[in-house]
């Protein structure tokens, strides 16, 4: 009689597995046995992969040792409970979240079970690994029975405020809080902090909540995708540039789901006016074109301002130490001083560089103004480009800084010095500032108008693929360094009629400029280049949005705390209100 592993091997030959039969068809039962064990989970990508390399080593023993450690890396990378979910879709990861929010859900309204629990922790009754297998085991128990729950119906069933402080004490909420943060821990998940006006309460209906859940995991398992296919070198120029197909493939499909959400959600105030979140969404930065106008017209703000004031232009390109850089860009072979470090612990590392150089600029009065774009190199290796108009006789200062940063760490490594940090000083006789960068702005958002990579592949699908990278390693791609507030520019360009009573006054020339879509005016109004927040004429206005019809105050979701808006601006110690209508969403 077959034994179940046996039935496994014979099943994958018998299917005709054109990924597994052929190796397996080399080996004994034994180590078929083994190598569908450790690659059953992966895509056949992967498999194939894996098991070209193994088969390539000299003697069984490396082999088995190689899919050995390789399966074990790749495992690492996701938590036991979370493993089954490598390269799994979204809907198989909305049940998980599900799952785990009905878990919860449970134990806050079953006040038998926050009891014990409480009774537990009080008594110490329980070792980790005692309680480890409660949890598992309770986990699986009331999700059997309680599956089909959601946050929606959740809603209707917890306890207010007042009840559920009524019914269980401080303590219990407190254990409640320590033992579902536990479970969170378990499944791979952070738990929350009790900080920042967030009480027990709050963070027990966080942990219930399946929006909570579902958006946790999917990071956690769409970075472990991610890591996978950097570790087995899958991205880089020569196969999957910038980010895993499974990544792009992932990021399209949020944003067709997103898509479909918003033409299928609408708003509508009080004076009977309706429109689609999508129309919303179409004329603010949220629609790519209108971002890419955005960012040009400030940086061309930014360079007219610079020209009247007699500053230099200097485009300078920052990266990486060899140890953050999965591969070699001509060849797309591994490099071999890599450390396995991510995308994001390299943004971290020239974060961190980018830190100390302002800290100096700030000692020695250096204050550079303009933009800064982060970018993937072929690896998935983020590398910034910074745009600064600066004084000229700053110039050497700010560029020895950014140097000195750029090589502090393995600054001595094999071609550093020519790599690692590039200047280029911009003539404006031989072309605008604005132009030099408008290639990188276009290329990071949409790849309108760019044509191809220096890779030879097509902008549009870089476009993509920059979009999916960004995304899944949470990386700012744009961030003005210096100037005024873009969100006031922002609110006032919702006014399209001059303020009554101040049509000599800044805040009529700042929302003239903003209207007229002129940075540089804009940036006089606000009261020039190197003035802090606190000290510019107009800010924001933020208040309590309060529903008139009802008389109710917004609330937060998990914390019941007042939720202050933009309302409009202030000036001059009177406020202007932009945002006129109350509205409320409506599903078609």
């Amino acid at each position: 009689m077959k034994t179940f592993k046996e039935k496994k091997i014979a099943k994958a030959i018998l299917d005709q597995d054109t990924i597994l039969a052929p190796y397996l068809a080399k080996v004994d039962k034994y180590d078929a046995a083994f190598i569908i064990k450790r690659l059953s989970p992966f895509s056949n990508l992967i498999k194939s992969t894996i098991l070209f390399q193994a088969f390539n080593k000299p003697t069984p023993i490396e082999r088995n040792r190689h899919i050995l450690a390789t399966t074990k890396t790749l495992f690492a990378l996701l938590p036991a409970k979370l493993a089954h979910l490598f390269f799994c879709s979204d809907d198989e990861i909305s049940i998980k979240a599900k799952e785990c929010a009905s878990y919860c859900r449970q134990l806050a309204i079953s006040p038998e079970k926050v009891n014990f629990i409480h009774y537990q922790a009080l008594h110490s009754q329980r070792n980790e690994s005692e309680f480890k297998r409660t949890s598992s085991l309770s986990f699986r128990t009331v999700n059997s029975a309680n599956s089909e729950t959601n946050s929606e119906n959740f809603a209707a069933i917890r306890p207010t405020n007042n009840e559920f402080d009524s019914e269980f004490a401080l303590a219990k909420q407190k254990s409640l809080y320590e033992y579902l943060s536990n479970f969170a821990m378990n499944i791979g998940v952070s738990p929350i902090s009790i900080e920042n006006n967030i009480e027990f309460v709050g963070c027990i209906k966080r942990y219930s909540d399946n929006r909570w859940w579902l958006r946790r995991i999917r990071k956690l398992i769409n970075q472990a995708n991610e890591k996978a296919a950097i570790h087995l070198n899958f991205v880089n120029s020569k196969r999957q540039i910038y980010a895993s197909d499974v990544t792009t493939r992932n990021r399209i499909a949020q944003h067709t789901r997103n898509e479909n959400l918003l033409s299928s959600t609408y708003i509508l105030n009080e004076q009977g006016q309706r429109y689609s979140l999508k129309e919303i969404s179409d004329l603010n930065i949220s629609n790519p074109k209108i971002r890419k106008d955005e960012l040009l017209c400030r940086a061309r703000g930014f360079e007219n301002l610079a020209k009247d004031l007699g500053h230099e232009a200097l485009f300078i390109t920052i990266t990486c130490p060899s140890k953050y850089h999965r591969a070699f860009s001509k060849s797309g072979a591994p490099n071999p001083k890599w450390q396995g470090l991510m995308p994001d612990q390299a943004n971290s590392y020239l974060n961190q560089q980018w830190q100390k150089a302002r800290a100096e600029f700030k000692r020695q009065n250096i204050a550079p103004y303009g933009f800064r774009v982060a970018e993937p190199q072929h690896d998935g290796t983020p590398h910034w480009h910074m745009l600064f108009f600066i004084e000229g006789e700053k110039l050497d200062a700010l560029k020895a800084i950014i140097r000195h940063y750029a090589l502090e760490v393995d600054g001595d490594e094999k071609g550093a010095a020519e790599n690692r940090c590039d200047f280029k000083r911009i003539d404006p006789n031989k072309g605008s500032a604005t132009g030099y960068i408008l290639k990188y702005i276009a290329k990071n958002i949409d790849g309108e108008g760019v044509g191809e990579d220096k890779f030879g592949n097509d902008s549009l699908l870089v476009a993509q693929r920059i979009d999916a990278w960004a995304s899944c390693w949470c990386i700012r791609q744009f961030q003005q360094i210096g100037g005024a507030s873009v969100s006031v520019w922002r609110e006032l360009r919702r006014l399209r009629s001059m303020f009554k009573g101040e049509s000599n006054s800044l805040l009529e020339k700042a929302r003239f400029a903003a209207d007229n879509s002129d940075w540089q005016a804009y940036t006089l109004a606000m009261g020039g280049l190197n003035i802090k927040s606190k000290d510019r004429p107009i800010k924001l206005h933020y208040d309590i949005n309060v529903n008139e019809e009802t008389g109710e105050c917004s609330q937060s979701y998990y914390d019941g705390e007042l939720i202050q808006k933009v309302k409009g601006i202030w000036f001059a110690g009177k406020t202007f209100v932009t945002r006129f209508y109350q509205w409320r969403l409506e599903k078609a």
